[in-house]
This record gives C-alpha cells, structure tokens and sequence, in this order.
C-alpha cells in the first residue's frame, strides 16, 4: 500500500507569555523541529479509516480524544469536493502528547497538508491557518492561535493576539534544555482554572498579565541583542508568576529547581503547565548538558538542546 498524500508538522516550544497571551498580552515560540509529526494518505475502498495512538479503525468510531480531527477531516474533505470514503489515514510522531509541545496543533497541520497533497491542491498559508484554527477551537478553550502560527511558519515567532505576529532574528549565544517531566499537562483545565480566577480576582491577576507581557516584551529584544543574563533572569521571574496563578506543579517545581541549582542563567515551565515540560537557558553545550543529566537524574524522562542560533529565518 503507497501512501499518496503526505503531510509533516513540527511541534512548538513557548519561551515567554503562557496564558498571558490568551489575556491580549505578547507571547515568544520557537519552532521545535526535533520532534513532528507526520500523516499519510493511502486510497482504500472501504469507508474512512485511521491509525494513531488513540484509535485504530474507522473514524466514525473515533474516541472523544479525536472528536476534533474528526471533525477537521470533514471539513477539510468538504473544501475539497471529495467523498467521505477512500481514505486511509496513519499518524506517526515522536511528539509527546499533552506536554505543551504543539501535538494537537502539529497534528492538524500534517493531516491537513496531507489531505491537500493527497488531492493535489496548492495549500496557502492562510487557508492552513484557518483550518486549523476551527481544530484548536475544539481542542482548547478560547486558543490563542500561538501554536499554530509558530508550527505552521516554522518560524520564531512574537505573537499578539490583536497585532498578528513577526519573525524574531535568533541572535543567541546560549542554549536551551527542554525536559519533558513524564506528567501529561492539562493544558485545558489551566486556562479554565485561570480564568476563574480572573474573573474572580480581576485586580491580582491584571497585574500579573501585564508583568508577563512587559518581560515577554523585554524579551524579545534580548533575544534580538544577545542579553543572555537578563533573558535567564526574566525566564525565572516569568516562572514565579505562573506558579503564582496555580499553573505549576509539583514536578515542575522540583526541575525548574534543579536546574537553577546546576548552574542554569534561568528556568521556567513552558506550555499550559499542570505537567509537561519546562526550560531551562545554559550559556553553552557543555553546561547544557550538565543540567540535562541533573534534570534526567531527578525524575525527567527524556531531555532535548536547542541552540538558540539554530533557527534559520
């Protein structure tokens, strides 16, 4: 059986601006490319069918879990005046799920590039974007957008939600270790528990937005001008806030800890938290790879660098 559409979808790491972006305020995304995702089409004769971890078999028995890719297949067939048959769909990743990395957006993305390739149809950027943006409206509540702009640009992106986003000039000499804390995070139930507590305590949680909006701000130019110190500094206190909105946990903790005390210029959780992954910033490999052993040493499950001049724009 040959595959005749192909898609690929890289994930997504949140430097700054976690769940202040979805509050109006800026947010910073890198581009993951060490872990995708990547869909296959095949022509069949039978009745939509798909593989991934969740399911396999026919789409309409489909778990919850996949409700919104369910949904976006159809939509996306329908674009393409094609029947809801014929199809075979196979999802293959080593993106972690539910770990703030992208994995809902990235799988959007590579099923619709394959449903495009399959149907050789030129996909344009806005039309990718908006898919997926109807996938992430059933996957998250009220979703910035963020995931989805940086995984589709593969791009560093600054991103607001009223002024669109740009391209950032990676000028960094330093180094970032992801490391993935084994806790499926619960990216949903933060944002709703955030925003209880917003709408319950507008005049604590307003301050907090606007101080993680001034740092992502802050940090924008950081990057742009090879401040390492003060970008490490600024990761830190963003991770101070968060856990003061009650998005950290207990694991999280204990990494962003540990890797402050094996000589990281800063740490922090990325993503919804409530499990997941945090960051820590080395201002080399060879420190880099200290505080992953020290990260992995502690309960991380798997780590990854990321050199912060890798990313070409």
């Amino acid at each position: 059986m040959n595959d005749f559409g192909h898609g690929v979808a890289n994930g997504k790491i949140i430097l700054m601006g976690e769940h202040s972006v979805v509050y109006g305020k800026p947010a910073i995304a890198l581009p993951f490319n060490q872990v995708q995702i990547t869909s296959k089409i095949y022509k069949t004769d039978q009745s939509i069918t798909i593989d991934c971890i969740y399911h396999k078999g026919s789409l309409d028995e489909a778990p919850d879990e996949l409700y919104g890719i369910k949904q976006l297949i159809n939509i996306v067939l329908i674009y393409l005046k094609q029947k809801f048959h014929g199809i075979h769909i196979i999802i293959e990743s080593n993106l972690p799920a539910q770990r703030g990395l992208g994995s809902s957006a990235a799988v959007s993305i590579a099923i619709v590039r394959s449903l495009f390739d399959a149907f050789d149809v030129e996909l344009h950027q806005d039309r990718l974007n908006h898919f997926v943006d109807i996938a992430e409206q059933i996957h998250h509540i009220n979703p910035s957008g963020l995931d989805a702009k940086t995984i589709a640009f593969g791009k560093a992106m600054f991103y607001q939600k009223d002024s669109g986003e740009s391209v950032i000039p990676l000028k960094m000499d330093a180094v970032i270790v992801l490391a993935d804390t084994g806790v499926k995070g619960l990216t949903k139930e933060a944002v709703s528990e955030v925003r209880q507590l917003w709408e319950s305590n507008p005049n604590i949680i307003n301050p907090i937005m606007d101080r993680l909006g001034e740092l992502t701000n802050d940090v924008k130019a950081y990057l742009e001008n090879n401040e390492v110190i003060r970008l490490g500094i600024a990761m830190t206190e963003a991770h101070q806030l968060l856990r003061s909105i009650h998005v950290s946990d207990e694991k999280l903790e204990l990494l962003v800890d540990v890797a402050i005390n094996s000589g990281a210029l800063g740490a922090k959780l990325t993503g919804g938290g409530k499990g997941g992954c945090m960051i820590a910033l080395a201002k080399n490999t060879e420190q880099a790879i200290l505080i992953a052993d020290s990260l992995k040493n502690s309960g991380a499950i798997d780590t990854w660098f990321y050199d912060l001049k890798e990313v070409i724009i």
